[in-house]
């Protein structure tokens, strides 16, 4: 866990560097990279600075059965690796009582299966609970992207062909999507 929050702390820190060369944000573009910033330090912070406040209880929602799939494989991986570890040492005094749904014992085999199984689980609960917290920061960024996205009712497209090269006579199909203000 303490390489997890270095890690993001490293992510976080580089992002901030000052350089002499720094171009002056837009007010447009200071506020997306304030809501990005704040959705990787905070999850769902983003949602709520974007004033989408029905996405935040998702996000947390998932961050949260994830965090709590995570705990219940890894105590479940636990509890199997303990018993295949009584059933495999040579101790004739400590043995597995660990028992199936129908009431009979695991044999070594479905011991060490049980394991890898819960190691596998707890894995890709770690992987879904990195792909909400990024999904959360990326729809963060693109939701106070759009908030400055021009929608206006001047949309139009015309199809024009372009004139290449020198001869009159050589036409090309082309298309242009003109979008103005």
């Amino acid at each position: 866990m303490r390489a997890i929050l270095s890690l993001i702390f490293f992510i976080l820190a580089s992002g901030f560097s000052a350089s002499a060369q720094e171009k002056i944000l837009s007010e447009n573009e200071l506020r997306v990279k304030n809501t990005t910033t704040w959705a990787m330090i905070i999850p769902s912070s983003g949602q709520i600075i974007n004033k989408k406040y029905w996405k935040a209880p998702i996000v947390l929602g998932g961050l949260g059965a994830s965090v709590y799939y995570v705990m219940d494989n890894s105590a479940e991986m636990n509890l199997f690796l303990e018993n295949w570890g009584y059933e495999t040492d040579d101790n004739p005094l400590t043995f597995s009582n660990l028992t199936d749904n129908n009431g009979d014992l695991y044999t070594v085999t479905d011991l060490k299966d049980g394991a890898y199984f819960y190691r596998r689980n707890r894995d890709l609960s770690y992987l879904s609970f990195f792909g909400v917290y990024l999904l959360s920061v990326i729809d963060a960024n693109v939701d106070a992207h759009m908030k400055f996205f021009d929608s206006s009712e001047d949309l139009s497209l015309r199809v024009i062909p372009p004139n290449w090269g020198r001869s009159k006579e050589v036409w090309q199909v082309g298309l242009t999507l003109k979008i103005s203000k």
